[in-house]
């Protein structure tokens, strides 16, 4: 199953947005308008019972939508469905900007029929009024390709296999809007053992990546029979060939018509996960199959059988709501099994937009089609693509992962007779293990009372594309609360709040006043409506909810827009990557003082710029050139005297830079090896490479106090080997700090350098098992000592910066279960050795940072419920 909210217009900062009152059952409806920040046409109206044209729905939304009060114009809708549930009809559109799509914004239009007549019963969505956007690129395809790759692909052993394949260009609804390219970004992440499919976008006219969001949802007829993982018979839709052998081809639903609307269920017969991550079924990939309708052994180890008779229940489960089929038109259902990460078992499943792919397990677990609440929960994400399609991060991922849960649990209980007061009716995957009781062996719990107030997971989008699995059962919760005191009619409601109410960037207050509009919608009586709504007070789904996260840190910048570098810091002055206040356009880079005041503008071109540095005079930063395709550095002062000069330009990729008076530092591509070398320029002197020679790179650079120090990079054997390199910037002089002793059979690993008036200090690890000490040694080189020493009760490191008296740790804290106390936390010790002392006691995630002068550390917090820059003086010692 494929994890700080996504903001993608100015109503997604608040969840401030007006929920509609429970009325008297029997009061006549009233016509009501809520309003949506940044666009004229109204979120929703509902309420109204006007004639609406016979005939084409399509048509006779058009035409209700071309009234005054929508601000809009009814020739930029796109119809995407039509979903018609009992009496009522509803038409979903999708915007588009001077014929390019626009990003998650679509509208609805929902009537309700009596007899031949027909009438408008309210209308609402996301529809972009006030877009401005010139539809010409000028950043090409395949450059955007390469700038994805590169910039939203964060770890390199990912990136290192990674294929970039630039798609249609579209509208990313910022500010005035965004012209953006979509980019295809496939490979494989060896550390989690399974693949990665992200749909990335690249600002069109800078070149900046704007942002990724994972594809992946992590999860002649005849009569057979099979025996599920479980030990259950269960009868087979199969279909028998001329040759008499049988195959999991379902035909016998009524989405077949002749020629489509089958079930098929493929076995992968142990093939490599990466080969199924494209649309459809590869060449050469069978359905299951056996001489006999009796489907044996081999298909229960599979999967094929809970696959095949999975899918034929939420094919069941979602007829019976009035859909037929996951496209809502009769399309095929694709399943296949028994998939395998690089010949090892394949401990997952997901949705790909297309397809169902499924691991088959191993020791510890069965193939992941045997819990048939996975198979829904994976599943309903094809429904969720073919309706709402809520938009994979932040809280509309969320939403869309509590959705899955919901309706996987929904479908289970119902097949297998669950009483939803079953312990273990509210536990998704709770029968995928083969030894674990199923409490220990779910992977999430629909009854574990979370309160968004309480329990959200302040991450940012790096992680779990910011909390889409984290956070759901906030959301999910809510719906199995209202399901337990309402009984199962109340999927009804969900199922007509997900087809005919939400749209891609809904947001946990939207998710609310979606399915309270539905309850209303469906007549349900005033205590059930009030149940619907204290189930959602229950876990904290309320306006500013954000607000009641206590913190113990000050606001430096408040609400970052851009996440993905580390502040840079001296003095009191900082600089940071930001974008601007409405998000309309490309990052820039700010400045200002911790102590307090507002943040300037030092970046003065209009492009993309990031990863700055700063020596508290001037700040250096990485600027793309998108119509030359080139990379430059700039420089400008601090206070703005002067306009940005550039430094150096170059083909080349540039990852990060360093600058002290008129030296500048950096770690980038050489356009004529591709290899990535340590480039140091000195005044007007042409830039010289301080990695001279093939295999070895130069990464991560540090400036202070006349000193330069990197991680020269060298490949001898098969194997790197890793070390800190001293310069002296006035003698030119270079010393190379002993490589630290191995204590495994690789090389040791060391990275994050930092540099002060007397010491270096750096992360190793000397057995590169993933816990990392600190070193430090003097400028010279020697000296080497451990200020926490290696070993098996060393941290989880994720970053490292010095002051001249205290190192400053991010730490990845232990546990396997993800919640704010295992997020990355800030952690101090003294530079000449002791125990690691917590910083800050917030909760969420203290991801990038820079210390400062004694023990100020500047860095980014996704506690409350966005991205801020904040600060602290001295460590909390003890939270």
């Amino acid at each position: 199953m494929s994890w700080r909210p996504f903001v993608l217009t100015a109503t997604a900062l608040s969840l401030a947005l007006a929920v509609p009152g429970v009325a008297a059952a029997d009061d006549p409806p009233q016509p009501q308008v809520e309003s949506r920040a940044g666009t004229l046409a109204p979120a929703e109206v509902s309420g109204l019972a006007e004639p609406a044209a016979a005939g084409d729905p399509v048509a006779a939304a058009k035409t209700h939508l071309a009234d005054p009060r929508y601000h809009l114009d009814p020739a930029d809708l796109v119809p995407l469905t039509t979903v018609v549930n009992g009496q009522d009809e509803t038409v979903r559109f999708a915007q588009r900007y001077r014929n390019l799509p626009v990003f998650g914004a679509q509208y609805l239009v929902r009537f309700r029929k009596d007899g031949t007549g027909r009438a408008v019963t309210g209308a609402g969505g996301r529809f972009l009024t006030e877009l401005d956007v010139d539809p010409t690129p000028t950043v090409t395809p395949a450059l955007a390709a390469r700038l994805a790759r590169s910039r939203l692909v964060r770890d390199e052993r990912i990136r290192d296999t990674i294929k970039a394949t630039p798609g249609e260009l579209l509208v990313v609804p910022r500010g005035k809007g965004v012209l953006a390219w979509h980019v295809t970004l496939t490979g494989a992440d060896a550390a989690k053992k399974r693949p990665v499919l992200l749909d990335a976008y690249v600002d069109a006219h800078s070149g900046q990546p704007l942002f990724a969001v994972d594809r992946l949802r992590f999860a002649g007829p005849a009569t057979g029979s099979g025996k599920t993982a479980h030990g259950k018979d269960v009868p087979l839709n199969a279909f028998q060939r001329a040759d008499n052998a049988y195959e999991l081809r379902d035909r016998a639903r009524p989405m077949w018509n002749g020629t489509t609307g089958e079930i098929l269920t493929y076995d992968a017969a142990g093939a490599d996960v990466q080969d199924f991550l494209d649309p459809g079924i590869p060449a050469g990939t069978e359905l299951a199959e056996s001489p006999t309708p009796a489907f044996g052994a081999e298909h229960t180890e599979s999967g094929a059988v809970d696959g095949h008779w999975g899918a034929g229940k939420v094919y069941e489960y979602y007829k019976a709501l009035g859909r037929d089929g996951l496209d809502g038109k009769g399309g095929t259902m694709y399943s296949v099994v028994n998939v395998t990460y690089y010949g090892g078992p394949f401990e997952n499943a997901f949705w790909d937009g297309t397809k169902m792919v499924y691991g088959g397990g191993g020791a510890d677990l069965h193939s992941f089609a045997a819990s048939l609440d996975v198979v829904g929960h994976e599943m309903t994400h094809g429904v969720i693509t073919h309706s709402a399609d809520l938009v994979y991060l932040g809280q509309s991922g969320a939403m869309n992962e509590g959705l899955a849960d919901y309706f996987g649990n929904a479908i289970q209980t119902g097949a297998l007779g669950i009483p939803t007061s079953d312990p273990d009716a509210s536990l998704l995957g709770e029968d995928l293990c083969k030894n674990l009781p199923p409490a220990q062996c779910a992977i999430r719990d629909l009854d574990d009372d979370r309160n968004a107030a309480k329990d959200y997971l302040g991450v940012t989008t790096a992680l779990d594309s910011g909390g889409v699995h984290l956070n759901s059962t906030i959301f999910s919760g809510a719906l199995w609360d209202a399901r337990e005191k309402l009984g199962t009619g109340f999927d009804k409601v969900v199922y007509k709040a997900l087809t005919e109410y939400m749209t891609p960037l809904d947001d946990f207050g939207d998710g609310r006043r979606a399915v309270e509009s539905a309850a209303r919608a469906a007549g349900l009586n005033a205590r059930d409506r009030i149940a619907v709504a204290q189930a959602f007070d229950r876990h904290g789904i309320r306006p500013g909810w954000e607000r009641l996260i206590r913190t113990d840190s000050r606001v430096v910048l408040d609400g970052l827009t851009d996440a993905l570098d580390p502040p840079a810091l001296a003095g009191d002055r900082y600089a940071v990557t930001n974008n601007t206040p409405d998000t309309n356009g490309s990052t820039v880079i700010q400045t200002g003082r911790v102590s307090g005041g507002r943040a300037t503008t030092l970046s003065d071109d209009g492009r993309w710029d990031w990863t700055p540095a700063t020596d508290g005079r001037r700040a250096v930063w990485v600027s793309l050139d998108p119509a030359a395709g080139v990379f430059q550095i700039r420089s400008r002062p601090l206070d703005a005297s002067a306009p940005s000069t550039v430094v150096h330009e170059s083909t080349g990729y540039v990852y990060a830079a360093a600058v002290s008076g008129d030296t500048v530092a950096w770690s980038g591509e050489d356009p004529a090896t591709g290899e990535v070398e340590m480039w140091l320029k000195r005044g007007n002197a042409a830039p010289v490479i301080l990695t001279e020679g093939k295999g070895v790179a130069g990464y991560m650079p540090s400036i202070s106090g006349g000193r330069l120090v990197y991680i020269r990079v060298t490949f001898a054997s098969g194997s790197s080997h890793s070390t800190p390199v001293v310069r002296d910037l006035a003698a030119g002089t270079e010393v190379v700090v002993p490589e630290v002793p191995p204590t495994g059979v690789l090389p040791s690993l060391s990275i994050s350098p930092a540099v002060t008036a007397k010491h270096v200090v750096w992360l190793y690890d000397a057995n590169r098992d993933g816990r990392m000490g600190v070193m430090r040694v003097a400028l010279d080189g020697t000296g080497q000592t451990p200020v926490v020493a290696d070993g098996p009760q060393a941290p989880h490191p994720t970053w490292l910066d010095a002051s001249e008296s205290r190192v400053t740790v991010g730490v990845q804290p232990e546990g396997t279960t993800l919640e704010n106390v295992n997020l990355s936390k800030i952690y101090q010790v003294p530079v000449t050795g002791g125990a690691l002392e917590r910083y800050s006691c917030n909760r969420g995630e203290q991801s990038l940072f820079a210390a400062g002068t004694g023990g100020r550390v500047l860095w980014l917090d996704g506690t409350a419920g966005d991205t801020d820059l904040v600060t602290r003086d001295r460590p909390a010692h003890r939270c």
